[in-house]
């Protein structure tokens, strides 16, 4: 019955924090600083390929001591073939906007302007084309912050 307990506290738990955000991801799989916000850094946390579309997600963590207000047009971003010097942007939906989010607005297609407080993290996602080429690796890019060079894409 003691274990019975555990099990359902532990589940009600997780239940509180993941969605919360207080539960970590996985480890990052390369981290970059800001170029534009003080304290920021962004952490590429997933790469996936699915019926030829790429999905990133990246983790924004504020390192500072001051909220900072970070604003990223999701049509500023693209994913580069360095091989083969092709650019890819966001895919977009019917509407125009592109598959992203969060989205603060929906401005030139969509953006993340968020506040992110000292000691906090928010997370985002977007979607591009697969590169028709197929190369091994892409450099990610995010308005304001530095690129995520020689990111291995696995089929």
């Amino acid at each position: 019955m003691i274990r019975f307990f555990k099990k359902v506290i532990s589940l009600l738990t997780l239940a509180i924090l993941v969605p919360s955000g207080i539960v970590l991801s996985a480890q990052a799989i390369q981290m970059q600083e800001s170029v534009n916000w003080e304290g920021i850094e962004a952490d590429l946390t997933n790469v996936r390929i699915s019926q030829n579309i790429i999905t990133i997600k990246v983790k924004l963590r504020n390192t500072g001591s001051e909220e900072q207000s970070v604003k990223i047009p999701y049509g500023a971003c693209f994913i580069m073939d360095e091989t083969n010097q092709k650019k890819y942007y966001p895919l977009k939906d019917s509407d125009g906007l592109y598959i992203a989010g969060p989205m603060a607005d929906e401005q030139r297609g969509g953006r993340f302007w968020f506040g992110i407080e000292a000691g906090k993290a928010k997370g985002l996602w977007i979607k591009f084309p697969e590169p028709a080429d197929r190369p091994e690796n892409i450099t990610i890019s995010l308005e304001g912050i530095f690129p995520f060079e020689e990111i291995p894409l696995k089929r």
